[in-house]
Formats: C-alpha cells, structure tokens, sequence
C-alpha cells in the first residue's frame, strides 16, 4: 500500500510521525512524506491556533481531491480537540487523538475507529515505536522526552489536548541519543515542555543532560522555560562539548502586567537575568524567543514596554505570533484587541525583529564556526553553526551531511555567507 504522511504543527508531531512510518515500511508498506496521490493519507494536525486547525481541517478537502478513493486516518492536537470535525469527512475512515498514534499501523484496515480520548487524563509516558535508524537521509534526528504540560498557561490549549506532563524513562532516552548519533551529526531534544522532565520521576533536566556528555554527536535543545536556568544547569551544559549554544527561551510577552495574564510565572527582570547568565556562560550563544502580539487587554502601552525591553534584550531571532482565541480558555473570555490594532503591532514587532537579527549577524563577522552542511540552494550549500546561525557556502566546497568549519565573511539573504576553511567531521 502507498501511504503519504503529512505532518502539520511541532517537531514533536514530526518525531511520532517519524516513528510510524518507520514500522510502516517494516511491513512492506511505500510511505511518502510527500502530498502527491497515495492509497492511504496519513494525517497528523496541529491545534496550537485556529489558523493551524483550520489548515488541518482543509488538507482534508485536498487530500480527497488527490486521491478521491483514498482512506485518510486523522491523529493528533486537532482531532483531539474537535474529533466530529473529522469524524464527519466521507473518505476518514481512523481518528485518533494526541494518544494512541502507536496503534495507526494495525487500523490501516479498519474503519470506524474513533478513539481520541476526550478526557486527555494520560497518566504515562507513551514510548514510541522503536527506532530503526539505519538508511536515514536526514542531516539531524529528533528525541522526544517529555509530552504534556502543567503549565495552564491562560491563552493555550495544550494542558487539556496533550494532558499533563510525563517524562520518558532516563535509560530509553539515553540508549536512543546513542544510537541515533552513530548515523547523525545532530541530534535535537524535542518535548511539549522540556523544562518539566523529571519533574515526575524524581529527576531534572541536569540529570538528563549529564547523561549525554559523552555523545559524539552535537546536542540542541528545541526549547525551554527560563524557570529552569540554574547555576547547576549552566555548570552542566558548559561540561557539555558538543552543546549547541543556541537558546530559545519562551518568553510570550515582553510586559509584566501581560505575563501575569498570560499565567507566566516570571517578570521581566528575571527573564532578563536568565538570558545574562547564558551569556556570560556562552559569550557566542544566540537566544531567540516566541511573542504573542495583541493578548487580550493589551494597552499601546503595554505593547511599548514590550518593544524596548525587547530592543534592550537584543534576541537574536524571534518567532512572532498574533494572539489566537482558543474556546475554552481563561484569555477567551478576556476582552480582545481589535484586529487592525493586532496587525500594526505584528508590522512593529517584525520590523526590529529584523533590526536585532541583523545587529546578531553583523557581530558574527570574521567568527569561524562548526557548520552542519544540509542542503543545497542554486549556486549554495546551506548549514547551520551550533549556535543556529544560517550560513551559505558557495558550492563546491563542501557537500549535504558534512560537519565542516568556516569563517563568517558578512549577512546574506536570510542568513550569513561563510568562507570554508576544512571538513572536520565526515
């Protein structure tokens, strides 16, 4: 059978895909991650904003215009937060939840089979597939840990689709980074909240990260709370000699009266001495963020503070996200900030986003950097430093999947242009 597996949302989405369509191969199946005609579609939703479930409502829609005698299994945050809207579709025939994507390759023939759990009360860690990691063409490989949050945070969905938080088992996590990294020159630990492994099994990230010291592969965290940067946690991550210095701290809101809306549990002063001590553990590091811009009751003064304390932190990339209402949660029932308003302020936002990032590149000039080379681009190979600075290598030099060292010459397109120097890794 063809299946395609059409991934939507987060890395942890595109991890648990990862898995399946692994097993799905071991039983003889063709599987594509491809949109292009199949017997069977596979698809895995997002719900993290109503654009992200609306789009994962209409790939339906196109999924049956590609292949109008295809079957279509449906998993993840969006049918778990409205499965009806799914179940309803003449050619799906599965619907699962955040919960049993597992079960996907034994429901391939059957039908009828709706089983999101509504109450979302997971009280375990679900241990995906096991991974076959030989014959991979990718350049990094992905770890979950940790799923669920207990954060509540006021304006998000997340606690009541993925359930609370669970952390995966130490040993399995460990014994899986070192297989990966026999084939991979990067591997990335991706949770729905990192922050909070361990939290549950008696264990903290320190306990985690001083476990992969001795990984020969470069390690990235996808993400994490400032709550968790401790003198502890920095002393581990700087014994750490494959660490990729790069941050990406959540912080939402750059105004106090908006994260004590918003159910963040951190001023910006502490968020600003969080980001102080990683630079001055990693002088080099880059930290970017994520900001929702127009939370309900945000004032223009609000969103002021928000840009000078911005300006003043100097990210080195930002992931702005106009506030999305999700039913069901406290900031619904907030009063909204009118569109048009919620617009200009994303146009002011990106504007120094773009300044802060150039001012980030402009300072990497004459740096030489390990680059993970990944694809090519025209007249390019393109890569990414461990501090994820993008940078572009004239073609020729080097090629896809090599670690190789280069000297930062000055910005270009997106990213930096860099000068090769040597291979140091093959």
């Amino acid at each position: 059978m063809k299946i395609s597996f059409l991934t939507l949302g987060c890395k942890v989405n595109q991890y648990e895909a990862e898995n399946i369509s692994r097993i799905l191969r071991k039983r003889g199946h063709e599987v594509t991650n491809e949109l292009e005609p199949a017997d069977c579609f596979i698809l895995s939703t997002c719900a993290v904003t109503n654009e992200a479930e609306r789009k994962s409502r209409q790939m339906i829609a196109k999924l049956e215009k590609l292949s109008p005698n295809a079957k279509i299994i449906v998993c993840g945050c969006a049918s778990q937060n409205d499965a009806q809207k799914f179940i309803d579709k003449p050619n799906v025939t599965v619907v699962v939840g955040t919960a049993g994507k597992n079960w996907i390759p034994d429901l391939l023939e059957q039908k009828g089979n709706y089983v999101v759990d509504p109450a979302c009360d997971y009280e375990d860690f679900e241990e995906n597939i096991e991974r076959d990691v030989t014959n991979s063409k990718r350049t990094r490989a992905y770890v979950k840990f940790q799923d669920g949050c207990n954060n509540f945070c006021s304006y998000c969905l997340i606690p009541y689709i993925r359930g609370r938080s669970r952390s995966r088992d130490l040993e399995s996590i460990v014994v899986e980074v070192y297989r990966l990294a026999k084939s991979h020159h990067e591997i990335v630990l991706t949770g729905i909240n990192l922050s909070d492994w361990g939290k549950d099994i008696d264990m903290s990230l320190i306990d985690l990260l001083s476990s992969l010291t001795t990984i020969n592969a470069r390690i990235r965290l996808s993400s994490f709370e400032m709550n968790v940067i401790t003198p502890d946690l920095i002393k581990v991550m700087q014994s750490m000699p494959n660490l990729c210095e790069h941050f990406h701290l959540s912080m939402q809101s750059a105004c106090d009266k908006t994260l004590k809306a918003m159910n963040r549990h951190y001023t910006v002063a502490e968020f600003k001495k969080k980001v102080q001590m990683l630079r001055e553990a990693f002088p080099r590091c880059a930290i970017t963020t994520d900001l929702i811009v127009g939370f309900p009751e945000e004032t223009d003064e609000d969103f002021a503070e928000t840009l000078s304390n911005v300006a003043s932190i100097g990210f080195a990339d930002m992931h702005i996200f106009p506030y999305s209402k999700r039913a069901g949660t406290v900031a619904s029932d907030m009063k909204q900030v009118d569109g048009e308003i919620v617009k200009t302020r994303v146009a002011q936002l990106t504007k120094l986003r773009n300044t802060l990032k150039q001012n980030f590149l402009q300072n990497e000039y004459g740096m030489i950097y390990e680059i993970l080379l990944e694809q090519e681009k025209d007249d390019y190979i393109v890569g990414h430093a461990r501090n994820f600075t993008k940078v572009y290598l004239r073609k020729g030099t080097a090629k896809p999947n090599e670690l190789v060292m280069a000297r930062i010459e000055k910005p270009f397109q997106d990213g930096v242009l860099g000068e090769f120097v040597k291979i140091c890794k093959e």
